[in-house]
């Protein structure tokens, strides 16, 4: 199973948060880097937003697969350790995009704030 199909049916939300996040970065970095007046708080700060909505997206995602797993199990009677050591691993990969997805909006929130406080001087 790859990666994006381990995701399941929760990665349509956390892709769409993610463009919506390189979206906004794109466009708060042109207007900083233009010097287009000053950049918006409510912009930049909508970056630390998007990316904390893809954390909950991916930790719901991870919490249905749980939820599904669990089923699997109890439908199947019993499955051996390393069938569910892997299902683990699957069913942990939304949180895994979910907070790289925030982690990226933390760092390119925290540039930004600091392109605009220097530019502010």
């Amino acid at each position: 199973m790859t990666f994006i199909d381990s995701l399941g049916d929760i990665q349509y939300p956390l892709w769409i948060v993610l463009v919506l996040l390189l979206v906004q970065i794109a466009r708060c970095a042109t207007q900083a880097i233009r010097g287009e007046g000053s950049i918006s708080p409510l912009r930049t700060h909508s970056i630390l937003m998007l990316g904390a909505l893809g954390a909950c997206v991916g930790v719901l995602g991870s919490l249905l697969g749980v939820s599904n797993m669990a089923t699997v199990i109890e439908q199947a009677g019993g499955v051996s350790s390393a069938t569910a050591w892997s299902g683990v691993g699957n069913v942990a990969t939304p949180s895994i995009l979910g907070f790289g997805i925030l982690g990226t909006a933390s760092v390119a929130w925290l540039v930004l704030q600091y392109a605009t406080a220097r530019r502010a001087r």
